[in-house]
């Protein structure tokens, strides 16, 4: 076994619990949600143009329901640079709702990333990210105490609320930095890609929100939005020639009271593996850990040619459990590549597998 066979083996062993919670949105398949996790991830990956989407429907069975939307697409600019380089851009829309506030964050992401090529197994990768968020919230299917008559021992909503807001709504920018580090096997062929060696690892770190923005709803108080860190490493080990292991963690971290770890562990078989079709499966297990475990989910995937949907479900197992009878939510991730075909004096090679 060779060191970069070993570092990943080690990679995939260190997916151990740990302790968390999270302020941001989040996808338990964070690996498939790459510019949430890291502007620096913008242009990782095999071919020219990559759509993404991700949907994540959260404690639907108790008034206080999340429900989370991510789509985005980048694209790299292989001619941008010289043969050691290149550009990559991409744009995201992220939504989220949750409880009967509708609080709600929406942005829009706008991604640059560098990537520089060290050697076909040793590729680095820089990349910013500015956003515009909008924060509000309703008003109208709240219950405030000022409405509670002691009396009757009832809410009455005809009693004023005494609460006054300056805002329902905040618009501010926001913005990230991020490094990923892609360390890959050599490629039997620069010409030809044959997917028969697949072992890599991408380690990378971010932070989100680096000014802290603003998101009061209160022209005399001021709420930071607090920075984000998230360092994770993503890796793949080929153990045969149709056989992967598979594994990915995170720890989140923000503020002094919000952190979490997400590990995922799956095994993918390669059911066809040639240059016209290759169509794999692959079946694992996730966890989230706080102070105590929140959530565990089975997570499934499969892939046809430049095709891959993800799906996975919560089983909530914190405290919140009594509303929930352990029933999370589900999960589910979409991506599709363009691969362009180029003429031969124009061919660039992408190293990236």
């Amino acid at each position: 076994m060779n060191s970069l066979r070993l570092l990943v083996a080690v990679a995939l062993l260190a997916l151990l619990p740990a302790l968390g919670s999270a302020q941001d949105f989040h996808y338990s398949q964070f690996y498939n949600a790459p510019l949430h996790l890291n502007p620096a991830l913008t242009g990782i990956f095999r071919g020219d143009v990559r759509m993404m989407g991700n949907y994540k429907s959260q404690w639907t069975d108790v008034p206080v329901d999340y429900k989370t939307v991510t789509l985005a697409i980048d694209k790299k600019f292989l001619g941008s640079l010289n043969k050691r380089g290149w550009l990559s851009g991409g744009v995201a829309f992220n939504y989220d709702r949750a409880g009967d506030s509708k609080l709600s964050w929406a942005n829009l992401d706008l991604n640059l990333s560098y990537t520089r090529v060290f050697s076909p197994r040793i590729i680095l990768s820089a990349g910013g990210k500015a956003a515009l968020v909008q924060r509000s919230f309703q008003q109208g299917n709240l219950r405030f105490n000022n409405q509670y008559d002691e009396a009757r021992g009832i809410v009455d909503l005809g009693l004023p609320t005494r609460e006054s807001f300056d805002a329902d709504g905040q618009v501010f920018p926001d913005f990230s930095l991020g490094l990923n580090l892609r360390l890959q096997s050599r490629q039997t062929s620069e010409l030809v890609f044959r997917n028969d060696r697949r072992t890599k690892l991408d380690l990378g770190v971010a932070l989100h929100h680096i000014t802290a923005p603003d998101q009061a709803f209160y022209d005399d108080a001021k709420v930071p939005l607090e920075r984000r860190l998230s360092p994770y490493a993503i890796g793949t080990l080929q153990i045969l020639p149709a056989v992967d292991l598979v594994g990915a963690i995170t720890y989140q971290n923000q503020g002094a009271f919000y952190d979490e770890f997400v590990a995922t562990a799956a095994g993918r078989v390669w059911v066809k593996n040639t240059l016209s079709k290759r169509i794999s499966l692959m079946a694992g297990l996730g966890l989230r850990r706080d102070a105590i475990q929140d959530s565990y989910w089975p997570t499934f995937e499969v892939s046809y040619n430049d095709i891959k949907v993800g799906l996975n479900y919560d089983f909530n197992v914190s405290e919140f459990d009594i509303a929930t009878e352990n029933r999370g939510g589900m999960e589910l991730s979409i991506r599709y590549l363009i691969r362009k075909v180029r003429p031969i004096p124009e061919f660039k090679v992408c190293p990236l597998i």
